[in-house]
C-alpha cells in the first residue's frame, strides 16, 4: 500500500480510503452483503489501508464499529467522517449539533480522535438547489456566519484531542474557492474523476496554502467501469439508461474519442486517474467485497495516466461545464 501526506498536516494516509456507504445492511443485520463488507474491511486493514470514510447518514457504522471494537490495529487507523452542519433547510450553525455528531462517531468507531472532519455546509436551501449554480450565491452569503462558529467549536474539540483537521465538502467550485481562501480548512473533499475534474483549477492555490485534497466518486457511481462504460450495451431497465445520465455519457463519449493512450480497462484507468495529481492525498472508493478490494488495490499499483490524458479530460470537462452553465458537480447527478 502506498501512502501520501495530506497537505501540510502530519497525516500519512493510504492512497485508498475505504468507503463504507453501501458495504453493509442499513438495518444492522448480518446478511450476506454485510458479511462481504466485514471481510473486505478486515482484509483492507491487513493490506495496509489506514484511512476509513464514514457518515451517520450511511447507516453502516454499526459494522465498522463491530470490526474495529477489538481490532489490534484500531488505534493506528485514521478516520474521516461527514458532519452535516448546518443541514439542509437550517439557517444557522449549531455548535452543539457539531459536537454531538463528532462524539457519536468517536463512540461508534471506538477511536479517541477523528483525524479529519469533513464538514458539509448545506444551509437554508433545499437539497436540490444546494448542488447547483442556483444555490451557490445563497450558501456563499451564509459563509461568514457559518465559518466563525465552526472554527470555534472545532478548535475547542481539537484542544480536547477529539479531532485532528478540518476539511470542507464544498459542492461547487465557487464555494470551494471561498473555503480555500478563508484559511479555515486543512483540506478539501470533493468529487474527482475523469468526468468531474473542476477542482483541478484550485489545486495550485491549495498547494500554496499547504492544503490537501481527498477525492470522492472515482468511478462516477459505477459509470466509469468496464461494465457500464458503453451505454448502448446496457440492458433494458438499467438505471444508467435514465435521462439524467445522458449528459455524463455524452461527455464520456467525447473523452473516449479524445484519449490517445491505449485503455485496457476503464475501471483501472478511472481508479488511477483519481490519484493523478500530487495534491490528492487519497481517493475514497466504496468497497463492498473482498473481490472489489482486490481489484481496486491491483489497479492502484499500475501507472498513473499521462499528463496529456489528464489535460484532455479536464479540457472536455471544462467545455461541458461552459456549454451547460454548470457550477455544481459536472454531471448534474445528485448522489451525495
Amino acid at each position: 500500500m502506498n501512502y501520501r501526506k495530506l497537505g501540510n498536516t502530519d497525516l500519512l494516509v493510504s492512497e485508498l480510503c475505504f468507503g463504507t456507504m453501501r458495504y453493509a445492511a442499513r438495518t444492522g443485520i448480518e446478511d450476506d452483503a454485510s458479511a462481504n463488507g466485514r471481510r473486505a474491511l478486515e482484509e483492507a486493514i491487513e493490506r495496509g489501508v489506514n484511512f476509513i470514510h464514514s457518515s451517520y447518514e450511511y447507516g453502516t457504522r454499526w459494522l465498522t464499529g463491530s470490526v474495529l471494537q477489538k481490532h489490534p490495529k484500531r488505534h493506528e487507523l485514521l478516520h474521516i467522517i461527514k458532519v452535516n452542519v448546518p443541514e439542509w433547510g437550517q439557517p444557522a450553525f449549531d455548535k452543539a449539533e457539531f459536537r454531538r455528531q463528532v462524539e457519536e462517531a468517536l463512540g461508534e468507531l471506538h477511536t479517541e480522535r477523528i483525524a479529519v472532519v469533513q464538514n458539509l455546509h448545506r444551509g437554508t436551501l433545499a437539497r436540490e438547489l444546494g448542488y447547483c449554480a442556483e444555490g451557490e450565491p445563497q450558501r456563499l452569503s451564509e459563509f461568514d456566519a457559518v465559518i466563525e462558529p465552526l472554527r470555534e467549536i472545532f478548535e475547542q474539540m481539537r484542544q480536547e484531542g477529539k479531532v485532528g483537521y478540518l476539511a470542507t465538502f464544498p459542492y461547487t467550485v465557487g464555494y470551494a474557492r471561498r473555503a480555500v481562501e478563508s484559511g479555515a480548512f486543512s483540506g478539501v473533499v470533493a468529487y474527482f474523476n475523469m468526468l468531474e475534474t473542476e477542482m483541478l483549477e484550485l489545486f495550485p492555490e491549495m498547494r500554496t496554502r499547504g492544503m490537501g485534497f481527498i477525492g470522492i466518486r472515482a468511478l462516477m457511481a459505477g459509470l466509469l467501469t468496464d461494465r457500464r462504460v458503453d451505454r448502448k450495451a446496457l440492458p433494458e431497465g438499467d438505471r444508467f439508461r435514465d435521462e439524467e445520465w445522458k449528459r455524463p455519457y455524452d461527455q464520456l463519449d467525447a473523452l473516449r474519442s479524445g484519449i490517445e493512450e491505449p485503455v485496457e480497462s476503464w475501471t483501472d484507468l478511472a481508479l488511477r486517474f483519481a490519484l493523478a495529481n500530487d495534491t490528492i492525498a487519497s481517493a475514497v472508493v466504496g468497497i463492498n467485497s473482498p473481490q472489489q478490494l482486490h481489484g481496486v488495490l491491483a489497479a492502484l499499483e499500475g501507472p498513473r495516466p499521462s499528463n496529456q490524458t489528464v489535460e484532455t479530460a479536464h479540457g472536455i470537462c471544462t467545455d461541458f461545464r461552459t456549454r451547460f452553465g454548470v457550477r455544481g458537480n459536472t454531471a448534474g447527478v445528485l448522489t451525495y
